[in-house]
């Protein structure tokens, strides 16, 4: 009895371990994307703070695991075109660097913004369609990419924040019925 009571605690121990270091994966995709956004956009306030919930958010649903931890990682790939588009075009309508941009932001970054999203929304509800769990991996997913879009977006304005918002879920949905009229053809 002893010897299976090790093997259980060893099993036990790496099973922890595991859920750890996904965690800990997670805030380190976290800081990376905000050293990366910081380098090309705007700092405030609110950017901070969204680069700290990133962080968190991706630590939690890493340690969790599963379809949770699924979704977030690929919410995060999701998310880099939300993050860097804006600073493309912002280079090449304005001639200039995101960083040093106004407080005011220009439409073609909003649209880039609200374009960007729901073009990654759609990639999200079709994948998370085909996920074992859809409905926990589609929160999640468009919870990190939302924030990975916020990221780049909500140094805009508020308009690129809700282009970035509306975009995903939008997005989100359409791809989710794209994918549910696939399975039912």
């Amino acid at each position: 009895m002893a010897r299976s009571d090790q093997v259980l605690r060893r099993v036990r121990f790496a099973y922890e371990r595991a859920r750890v270091l996904d965690g800990a994966r997670g805030l380190a995709i976290g800081a990376g994307l905000t050293i990366l956004a910081l380098g090309m956009h705007r700092v405030t306030g609110v950017s901070m703070l969204i680069a700290a919930v990133l962080a968190a958010s991706l630590g939690a649903l890493g340690w969790r695991g599963g379809a949770l931890r699924r979704g977030a990682f690929s919410g995060v790939l999701a998310g880099l075109p939300t993050l860097l588009v804006p600073s493309i075009v912002y280079a090449l309508s304005q001639h200039g660097h995101c960083a040093g941009c106004g407080t005011v932001a220009a439409w073609p970054c909003i649209l880039s913004c609200i374009v960007t999203s729901a073009v990654v929304g759609m990639l999200v509800g079709h994948r998370a369609a085909r996920d074992a769990s859809p409905h926990r991996f589609a929160v999640s997913a468009i919870a990190t990419a939302a924030l990975t879009g916020l990221l780049g977006c909500a140094t805009v304005g508020l308009g690129g924040a809700i282009g970035v918002v509306f975009g995903l879920v939008a997005g989100g949905v359409t791809g989710w019925v794209v994918r549910g009229r696939e399975s039912a053809a």
